[in-house]
């Protein structure tokens, strides 16, 4: 537990102690832990081939019950290796090892630099107009009682174990199957206005979204030091300098966008990461590019970690860049 009482907290270290909490927080090992860790290893030597066995049987069956039921294959579908892997990484050249056969699981797991793992289904929800986050929270969660971790903006990821049973994933076909009811009898009965609504959130979520951007690289005041220089930068240097609320200031898009025309780096202080995927787009030290800048504004996602929508970016100032070029120059 950390115990927070401080007048300065909010004005001077609470950035600093939040970036601190999210690199570090973590759980401790406890004796229910150890002895739960015990019984798993022993499960898994007695019995473990038949429980993973039964397992992807209930993973297949529901890929199968959603691709295959005529109303639910109208919104949803199962992605496939080659939608999800692209074909460079794929050596096998098997599109669905999963649904082929053994032995051509076995080869892709030979063979192919990235393969699906058979106990997780990723299921395609584009066509519902509805975003990952939504279907969650609203259709699984608030209305069905079933939670799930994994969503982008249009995809949610059910996850078998050893526990699933047969009657789980009948419950979960169950329940897809009156989500997608509702949305074709919602569909029926939309007006013109609604149905161009659904049809613009349809194509909204159905589109790719902008590519990544590249790295763009650190600041050379942010450069790690070394015989010969290599492009490495040094991230703990520059995580704990913002620790410093005085080297740092909040910028609009608009604002970073200015300067870098001007001539000008902004350097970001901080993380920022959009979730989904919770993947780093800039990083402490990172100094900002226009590709950037653009993927930021081409996200939808629902939140971004390390970006304050009413404030901006939190970077470094230029006179705090300044100075740190002229020591990195002694």
């Amino acid at each position: 537990m950390i115990h927070i009482y401080d007048q300065d907290f909010a004005l001077k270290v609470a950035e600093g102690f939040h970036e601190a909490y999210m690199a570090h927080t973590s759980t401790s090992p406890n004796y229910q832990i150890l002895a739960s860790l015990d019984l798993g290893r022993r499960q898994a030597a007695l019995e473990g081939f038949e429980l993973v066995q039964r397992q992807l049987e209930y993973a297949m069956k529901l890929r199968d019950a959603i691709d295959h039921h005529p109303l639910l294959s109208k919104y949803m579908h199962c992605l496939s290796t080659a939608e999800m892997i692209p074909e460079k990484y794929r050596a096998s050249g098997i599109a669905q090892p999963l649904r082929t056969g053994l032995s051509n699981m076995v080869t892709a797991w030979e063979q192919d630099e990235f393969v699906l793992d058979p106990s997780r289904v990723t299921v395609y929800i584009g066509l519902t107009g509805v975003d990952g986050a939504t279907f969650k929270r609203e259709r699984l969660m608030d209305k069905f009682g079933i939670q799930i971790n994994k969503t982008s903006r249009n995809t949610v990821l059910f996850m078998t174990n050893i526990g699933t049973t047969r009657s789980s994933v009948a419950y979960l076909i169950e329940v897809l199957v009156s989500i997608a009811r509702d949305i074709d009898n919602d569909a029926a009965e939309m007006n013109l206005a609604e149905r161009a609504a659904f049809e613009r959130s349809m194509l909204h979520l159905t589109n790719p979204t902008a590519p990544l951007p590249n790295f763009s690289g650190f600041h050379p005041a942010f450069l790690g030091r070394s015989d010969p220089p290599t492009p490495e930068g040094d991230v703990r240097k520059a995580f704990f300098l913002a620790y410093d609320h005085t080297l740092c200031e909040y910028l609009p898009a608009e604002d970073v966008e200015e300067r870098m025309e001007s001539g000008e780096s902004v350097v970001s202080a901080t993380f920022v990461t959009p979730y989904p995927p919770g993947f780093p787009v800039l990083v402490p030290g990172q100094v900002f590019s226009k590709e950037i800048l653009s993927f930021m504004r081409s996200l939808d996602t629902p939140e971004i970690h390390g970006y304050q929508p009413t404030l901006g970016y939190r970077v470094y100032t230029s006179k705090a860049l300044e100075m740190l070029a002229e020591r990195t120059s002694d």
